[in-house]
């Protein structure tokens, strides 16, 4: 192959129609078939059947038609980085994620509101039946979960028609069967990555070992900063739809215990545990709370801690794995197909990472002896004799760019407060059924005279109490992987999940009920007062800045940061 092109020979790349963009419509259409391996991703995105075996003239054609798809551009928005080998499934669910999460979000919650308006405006006339509890159940939580669902998977053909965004995409954007086509476009592969707004890397356990990811990030970082760079790991999607759904299953679980079991079975437990002395204190409704929240929890936690285990390992050891590769980063351990490949990234990488007087040097060289064959060997030496530009580059992945990571997705036990609230949807959709359930009326005084106590429990849990399931139990389980049986591992995994269900079920509980006992005595506020302060502190340790999350990138005029620093003096 000959040497890589330069990101300002644009012109000339622009002419020859070399650059394209495309859309999230055409990478996403038949659910990410572009991503499959092999022919079944070509024949897929080309409009043929991905199973049968295909003719010469049918690959030619369906590698004729997915080009032609694109379109010739000057820019596009996102440069989508990523490893050939991964699966199809995981990248469609991270573009899904990255295009549609915050419309998903926001379509569900106008739909919550909506259905509630209905349930506050007709459902007086039948709120204390069952039906009722179905109806408003089905309206306010299920059916704005299936939206969410629904626009987190469909949204961007919506979305597109208002907020183009387009992109690069290296299966639709280089022609993949026209071998000479696709030869001069992977020469002007920096020149693709320099005229994107910003790049989005689908990370897996692979991507730092590929050399031509490597190569992206290196011409990116030059004429776009490590700011622009956003990661999306593979994990991250399917992490939230699991919680989300397990979140609706919790939901309808309580639902059914507190409005379909008869209520002298959820009083029996706690009267035959407490002693008399207990039953008669001031404290009885929030000591039998916590008895029968937490009989209920320990069966739940069971049924969750499966499903919570396995995502959230997956979790843990994938996050671990991207920042630890991200911290002994070289990219002179690259794996390439091609061997004298690396020789072109390895010159690319050094003359982006360079000092002009150095790079204006192996320019002259490189023009005497042009990447052939037989010259390879002294332009190996030339991209050898100056490896502090790869140590640079290697500075750059350990420094800047880890440092933007931590900012934006944290550490392997950090999950965002906004995330861990999206997860949580189901169970605050259901605040709303359970406060007209529980009051057995519509709309007027009865309504706000009796859900006052109950609101502002919700109000409490929504913003103090479900967010905190998912970050619990991240450290529990964290602690219960560092042993090394495999069994004691299962066992103190399944033990994770039921204490923090319980620890979490309980502090939705000790929520509703401390606002119906009110003032009633001194002991009593001090009592909420400790709680409320409990809960504040626990969110602060859990998301806010006392050390659990990692400290903010440096400045790149400070510090160790050096790299980045050199790296931008080129252009001034």
């Amino acid at each position: 192959m000959d040497r890589l092109r330069r990101p300002e020979s644009f012109d000339d790349v622009h002419a020859e129609g070399l650059f394209r963009g495309t859309t999230a419509l055409q990478i996403l259409q038949n659910r990410g078939i572009i991503f499959a391996h092999g022919l079944e991703g070509l024949l897929g995105a080309g409009g043929f059947r991905p199973q049968k075996i295909p003719t010469k003239q049918e690959v030619l054609e369906a590698g004729a038609r997915i080009f032609d798809n694109t379109s010739c551009a000057e820019h596009v928005n996102v440069f989508v980085s990523h490893c050939w080998g991964s699966k199809r499934w995981a990248k469609y669910l991270a573009l899904c994620l990255y295009l549609n999460f915050t419309a998903a979000v926001v379509c569900a919650l106008g739909t919550w509101v909506a259905a509630v308006t209905v349930m506050l405006v007709f459902g007086g006339n039948f709120a204390t039946s069952h039906r009722f509890n179905l109806l408003s159940f089905s309206i306010v939580v299920y059916l704005p979960t299936a939206v969410f669902f629904v626009v987190f998977f469909l949204g961007h053909h919506v979305l597109h028609r208002f907020r183009p965004i387009s992109l690069w995409v290296d299966r639709a954007c280089v022609h993949q069967t026209d071998d000479e086509l696709k030869r001069r476009q992977i020469q002007a592969l920096p020149v693709f990555v320099a005229r994107s707004s910003s790049m989005l890397v689908l990370w897996d356990d692979s991507y730092f070992q590929r050399l031509w990811c490597q190569l992206e990030l290196a011409t990116f970082a030059k004429y776009g900063g490590a700011a622009k760079v956003q990661f999306q790991p593979l994990w991250l999607a399917p992490w939230l739809l699991s919680a989300l759904a397990l979140d609706l299953a919790v939901a309808t679980s309580w639902n059914i215990i507190f409005y379909w079991v008869p209520k002298a079975t959820l009083t029996s437990t706690s009267s035959a545990v407490l002693p008399t002395l207990v039953l008669e204190s001031p404290f009885a409704p929030l000591v039998e709370g916590m008895v029968f929240t937490t009989t209920n929890a320990i069966a739940l936690g069971v049924l969750a801690s499966i499903p919570w285990t396995y995502s959230c390992k997956k979790k843990l050891r994938n996050h671990a794995l991207m920042l630890e590769q991200m911290a002994a980063f070289d990219c002179r351990a690259a794996q390439c197909t091609v061997e004298a490949d690396r020789i072109l990234v390895e010159l690319q990488v050094r003359q982006l990472f360079s000092s002009p007087e150095k790079e204006d040097e192996a320019d002259l060289t490189s023009s005497s002896h042009p990447l052939s064959p037989r010259s390879l060997p002294s332009v190996h030496g030339v991209s050898s004799c100056d490896s502090r530009a790869l140590d640079d580059f290697n500075a750059f992945i350990r420094g800047p760019l880890r440092s933007t990571v931590l900012e934006s997705v944290g550490g392997e036990m950090h999950v965002p407060y906004g995330m861990c609230l999206s997860a949580s949807l189901p169970m605050i959709f259901w605040s709303v059924s359970d406060i007209l359930q529980y009051c057995h009326c519509g709309v007027g005084d009865g309504l706000r005279s009796c859900a006052a106590p109950l609101i502002i429990g919700w109000v409490i849990n929504i913003l103090l109490v479900l967010p905190i399931v998912y970050p619990v139990f991240l450290r529990m389980l964290k602690c219960a992987l560092a042993v090394r049986s495999e069994w004691l591992q299962l066992i103190l995994s399944a033990l994770s999940g039921i204490v923090t269900f319980c620890h979490s079920s309980n502090c939705q509980g000790v929520a509703f009920v401390l606002p119906t006992l009110g003032v009633q005595d001194t002991a009593t506020r001090w009592v909420g007062f400790t709680f409320l302060a409990f809960l504040l502190l626990q969110i602060s340790c859990l998301f806010g800045n006392s050390g659990i999350l990692p400290a903010p990138a440096a400045a790149p005029e400070t510090g160790n940061d050096g790299t980045y620093r050199r790296l931008h003096t080129a252009d001034t």
